[in-house]
């Protein structure tokens, strides 16, 4: 169960990396463990506390209400999480 919720976020983000929206990136990632917070700016940082090699990212929202974000932060975000796969699958199997 725990690998099917990780892949089915990255492909959400694969999917749609080009149109995704702020509101809906912060969704994907809260399903995965991740806590999303209110940066400077106009962005959202995003940690982890079941990562151990990962303290933080962000991703930028842009202006106005729930913008899309650009590409090369999905980008980013999907590196992050392929990158971490292996961990955030022993964080969703605890969390159960």
């Amino acid at each position: 169960m725990s690998r099917l919720i990780l892949e089915e976020v990255v492909g959400v983000l694969t999917a749609n990396k080009k149109s995704i929206r702020c509101d809906e990136l912060a969704d994907q990632l809260s399903r995965l463990g991740f806590e999303v917070r209110e940066g400077k700016a106009g962005h959202r940082v995003f940690v982890h506390d079941g990562l151990q090699d990962f303290t933080s990212s962000s991703y930028n929202c842009g202006h106005g209400r729930n913008p899309e974000i650009k590409p090369p932060y999905i980008s980013n975000v999907l590196r992050i999480l392929r990158q971490h796969d292996a961990e955030i699958l022993k964080y969703l199997e605890k969390r159960k």
